[in-house]
């Protein structure tokens, strides 16, 4: 192989490489997001549920 295949070779393995590990922290990201917008539902969930017991004792 010659030395300009090899310089080809190894720059397509770090673009690779590189595109990976990007998408490896794009998913943690995501995977963050996903879990702070079920935690936002949970709590607005409850909230609603309080509220709603709230007003069905008449105590607005």
């Amino acid at each position: 192989m010659s030395r300009d295949q090899s310089h080809v070779i190894d720059r397509a393995e770090t673009k690779a490489a590189k595109a990976a590990e990007q998408q490896a922290r794009a998913s943690a990201i995501w995977e963050e997001i996903e879990a702070d917008r079920r935690a936002l539902d949970d709590r607005t969930e409850r909230l609603r549920a309080l509220r709603l017991a709230r007003q069905s004792d008449g105590r607005d």
